[in-house]
């Protein structure tokens, strides 16, 4: 059972995101129609799904506070092997902007989380939410601080991609409807307000909604470019993403002293394959926009396999 839901959550990932790049072929999904589309799950749907989530989740520890910090050190800490290895291959700055970027970033929202939905329900997946709390603020500060120390300004892209200023990405309304859904589920549940039963059943439907919606317009955006030009930082990649990353992860929650379904997130959400976001980089500073989609499809290929092979395994450490 545990795995035909891991088979459910990843067929969801990839069927929206083939959904979504064949009707961008097709022209019936083009890049204004994707926007209005993520506008309508950023404003709509992702809110509500975020405050009955968090309203749902019981924080019995002082450890679940900890679950930001943690998702944000695990960012920080793939970047050193990232680095070591930029040397080593001795990569041109466009591409080791586009490896760093994408090593720091994981899939923790569209595979992570939802992977955790399709096991243990929603409760997990606010566990997940909180632990990709920092990934935004990550995002619009390291993330771009690389991008801009590796490659330049792509000044005539700027304006239809998004902002390259953090300040305007972190408060414009697409980012402030998902903060105020956060705040009100967790100011609910700290106030102790019973939530409605009918509501569990109400987001059982509107999580897989909301994710196979959004994917389906990022896929409708994406650029599929073959990884074998690149098995180098493909493989590195992989080994940054299936091997470092879950062992960082494993010695944090054993020093702090996690245990059951905390201790199964992190784990779960340090065995990620690249995000989706750092593609956006190289549209918006001169990085290497093919190595960066290569290793974004390589990983995430090769994270079917994984997860259902190590999420038995994970539940075990």
């Amino acid at each position: 059972m545990p795995l035909i839901r891991v088979a459910f959550s990843l067929s969801v990932f990839i069927g929206s995101m083939g959904l979504g790049y064949g009707l961008s072929r097709l022209g019936w999904l083009n890049q204004r129609r994707s926007a209005r589309l993520t506008q309508l799950v950023i404003k709509g749907l992702s809110p509500f799904v975020l405050w009955l989530s968090l309203w749902a989740i019981g924080f019995k520890t002082w450890r679940l506070a900890l679950l930001p910090i943690l998702g944000a050190s695990i960012c920080v800490a793939m970047l050193l092997p990232a680095w070591l290895y930029v040397r080593r291959a001795r990569l041109a700055p466009a591409q080791a902007g586009s490896f760093l970027t994408c090593a720091a970033f994981s899939n923790v929202g569209y595979v992570g989380a939802f992977t955790a939905f399709a096991l243990f329900g929603e409760k997990a997946y606010a566990l997940c939410l909180l632990y990709l709390a920092l990934f935004s603020p990550c995002f619009y500060t390291i993330g771009f601080a690389i991008a801009r120390r590796y490659g330049g300004r792509a000044a005539s892209q700027l304006p239809q991609a998004a902002p390259a200023n953090p300040k305007p990405a972190l408060t414009d309304d697409l980012r402030l409807y998902p903060f105020i859904g956060m705040g009100v589920g967790l100011l609910c549940n700290l106030l102790g307000l019973p939530r409605p039963d009918v509501l569990a059943a109400v987001n059982h439907v509107l999580i897989p909604l909301d994710t196979a919606l959004y994917l389906i317009a990022i896929g409708s955006q994406l650029t599929v470019v073959p990884f074998g030009r690149w098995p180098g930082p493909s493989l590195a990649m992989s080994a940054i993403k299936f091997l470092y990353a879950p062992a960082v992860a494993w010695l944090l929650v054993s020093a702090l002293g996690f245990e059951g379904l905390p201790r199964f997130v992190v784990l779960l959400e340090a065995s990620t394959p690249v995000a989706v976001s750092p593609l956006i980089f190289p549209l918006l500073f001169k990085l290497d926009r093919e190595l960066s989609n290569a290793v974004w499809l390589f990983t995430n290929v090769l994270a079917i396999p994984w997860l259902l092979l190590v999420i038995p395994l994970l539940q075990r450490l």
